[in-house]
C-alpha cells in the first residue's frame, strides 16, 4: 500500500492510489501527491488538516452561493451559505478545543493557535488586519497593472474591509482592554 499526502490540508490517505477527493478539505485527487518516508497521521495532524479543510470548504461555499445568487438561485445561494456558517463553525471549535488541550496546543500549526488571553488574540488579529489591508492594496495595483479591473475593484473593496475591521477591533481593545 502507498501513502498519499494531500496538498491542501496535509491528510495523509493509504491506498494503491489517491482518493478521487480528499474526505477532509474536499480537494480534489490532483492535489494529493505520494507520500514518502512514515509519514502517518496523529491527532494533531488530523486536527490541523480539519482546521484548513473547514477553511477551504468556507470559501468554496461562499463563493458557491454568490454564483447561485448571480444565476438567479436565491435558496440554492442561501443553503450554500449556511453550509459555510457550519464549516466555520466546525474550524473554529477545532481552533479552540485544540488550544485548551495542552498537549496538542505545541504541536499544531501556529496559525490555528490562540493566545492565552483575549487581548493579545485581538492585538494578533488587528495586526493581521493592518497586513492585510497593506496586502489587498498591493495586489490591486497589480491586478489593475496587469488589466484585472475586476479583480482590482474587489481587491480594493476587500482592503477596505480589513480597514473597517481593524477600526472595530482597535474600539473593542481600547473599550474593554
Amino acid at each position: 500500500m502507498k501513502k498519499w499526502k494531500c496538498g491542501v490540508c496535509g491528510y495523509i490517505h493509504t491506498g494503491n492510489e489517491a482518493p478521487d477527493a480528499c474526505p477532509v478539505c474536499y480537494a480534489p485527487k490532483s492535489k494529493f501527491l505520494e507520500a514518502t518516508g512514515t509519514e502517518q497521521m496523529n491527532l494533531a495532524g488530523y486536527l490541523d488538516a480539519n482546521i484548513k479543510g473547514e477553511t477551504w470548504e468556507v470559501t468554496h461555499y461562499m463563493a458557491m452561493a454568490l454564483k447561485a445568487q448571480t444565476l438567479g438561485m436565491p435558496e440554492v445561494a442561501e443553503t450554500l451559505l449556511r453550509i459555510a456558517g457550519e464549516e466555520a463553525y466546525h474550524g473554529s471549535n477545532f481552533i479552540l478545543r485544540g488550544h485548551k488541550a495542552a498537549g496538542l496546543k505545541t504541536k499544531i500549526d501556529t496559525s490555528s493557535q490562540l493566545a492565552d488571553d483575549m487581548k493579545k488574540d485581538m492585538e494578533m488579529m488587528l495586526k493581521g488586519e493592518h497586513g492585510a489591508h497593506k496586502g489587498k492594496n498591493e495586489a490591486a495595483a497589480i491586478a489593475r497593472a496587469e488589466g484585472f479591473d475586476e479583480l482590482a475593484g474587489f481587491f480594493k473593496i476587500a482592503a477596505e474591509d480589513e480597514s473597517r475591521h481593524a477600526k472595530m477591533l482597535e474600539g473593542l481593545l481600547k473599550k474593554y482592554f
